[in-house]
């Protein structure tokens, strides 16, 4: 029986504290003071209450020991004197026991007790002495009322002073948690694209302005980070810049060159797709890399068909074996953005489809400014919910379209979804 005991009180403690750590700081502050004050009220209000009660009881009892001792010296003076007999205190011996009720006259003697007779309370004192058993009664309703009375205005008291407790700890805990607050609000109010923000002057003083000024800190080494992180982006994208430019010239002149010797004609046309994709690829890292606004000129817009198009051919180059299916509707769709993030995108989304689609064929249809690549397989439900940072079908690859795909969509405001339907992967591109 035990075991079962201590089992519901470990329950019970540890679902109180689970429901303790789900209140908030404020609340948590405010009931600790309420709950210790309330404790503290009741324990001293208890010491209080039983010291009164003791104190009262020895001072009853001495009294009614004083009268019986005063009787037994009348009656060692006049044994016929008669016992005290009055509306409060009375005396009786043990030839008077017919005027007591039974369960008085059956106490015992050596000790006070307190019994209910005819509606009275009673304090009753029974001794032996020289002249048999004496009983002494000492009326004390009046006095239990009072009692009540003064128990109630106590616990009035206690409540009253828990409640005006609770109210300044209610305010003490709200400013308390103030600055805890105000932190978390700024820094809510923190857009991540902004860089050089500090705000432990806005602490200072505070017992919070340490937090505030590692905070600071962390966000000065993170400006350093996403600077060097940009530069280095911007500085190796225009680096590249200048042997792309010496390689698509080159292709040029040996497409002229060669221009009589058709076998050549397939070699060039795939290093000329090259030299694209990466150009491309240089131009959408740069652009990353870049401060969001700064990313296009408002009027930068392309045809997303016409890239499709280029894109398409592309891969039925690089994949003849696959059946790349186009099915667009309504007229050009424009979208204002460069046309090589329109094109990385594109071909990073087509690129996977043919690549790692289990069928034969590929299908491109449009829905409004809805595009949607499709083809027969299956993602895994992690890839499916998440985009991830690595996307490749080899073991410690580092894929990086996909995740390029999700930062030019997060840049421009385009939705981006890939889902299991129908049999196959589809990745539904909302512009």
């Amino acid at each position: 029986m035990a075991p079962a005991i201590d089992f519901r009180r470990t329950r019970l403690v540890r679902k109180t504290s689970e429901w303790y750590a789900q209140l908030s700081l404020r609340a948590r502050i405010a009931g600790t003071m309420i709950a210790l004050l309330a404790m503290a009220g009741l324990i001293l209000s208890a010491w209080a209450y039983l010291a009164d009660e003791r104190l009262k009881r020895n001072i009853t009892l001495d009294l009614l020991s004083e009268e019986l001792t005063h009787f037994e010296q009348r009656l060692h003076a006049d044994r016929g004197a008669e016992p005290l007999r009055s509306a409060r205190l009375s005396i009786y011996r043990s030839s008077d026991l017919a005027e007591l009720p039974r369960h008085i006259a059956m106490l015992k003697p050596g000790e006070m007790h307190r019994v209910r007779s005819g509606g009275r309370l009673l304090d009753v004192l029974v001794r032996d002495g020289n002249f048999g058993r004496l009983y002494i009664t000492y009326d004390v309703t009046t006095y239990a009322t009072q009692e009540k009375i003064a128990l109630l205005v106590l616990a009035l008291g206690v409540v009253g002073v828990v409640i005006i407790a609770g109210l300044a700890a209610t305010a003490i805990s709200r400013r308390l948690v103030e600055p805890i607050t105000a932190l978390a609000d700024r820094l809510t109010r923190i857009d991540p694209g902004q860089r050089h923000v500090r705000i432990g002057a806005q602490f200072a003083g505070n017992e919070l302005e340490p937090i505030a000024r590692s905070i600071d800190t962390f966000m000065e080494r993170l400006d350093g980070f996403v600077e060097r992180e940009q530069s280095f982006t911007a500085t190796a994208s225009h680096e590249l810049r200048t042997p792309l430019a010496v390689m698509r010239g080159a292709v040029e002149l040996l497409e002229t060159q060669t221009a009589s010797r058709p076998g050549a004609a397939k070699a060039i046309a795939r290093i000329q797709r090259a030299v694209r994709e990466m150009t491309e690829f240089t131009d959408a890292l740069l652009a990353l890399s870049r401060e969001p606004q700064r990313v296009a000129p408002a009027d930068t817009t392309c045809d997303v068909y016409a890239v499709l198009a280029r894109v398409v051919e592309d891969q039925r180059s690089v994949a003849p074996e696959k059946h790349i299916v186009m099915d667009l509707h309504g007229g050009p769709l424009r979208v204002a953005a460069p046309e090589s993030m329109v094109a990385m995108t594109l071909g990073n989304l087509l690129r996977n489809a043919v690549q790692h689609g289990s069928g034969s064929e590929v299908l491109c249809r449009s829905q409004g400014r809805e595009l949607v690549v499709s083809n027969a397989g299956a993602l895994p439900a992690g890839q499916l919910e998440n985009i991830p940072p690595r996307f490749t079908t080899h073991p410690g690859g580092h894929g990086m379209g996909l995740y390029l795909v999700r930062r030019i969509c997060e840049r421009y405001g385009w939705g981006i979804r890939l889902e299991n339907a129908g049999g196959g992967v589809t990745a539904t591109l909302n512009f």
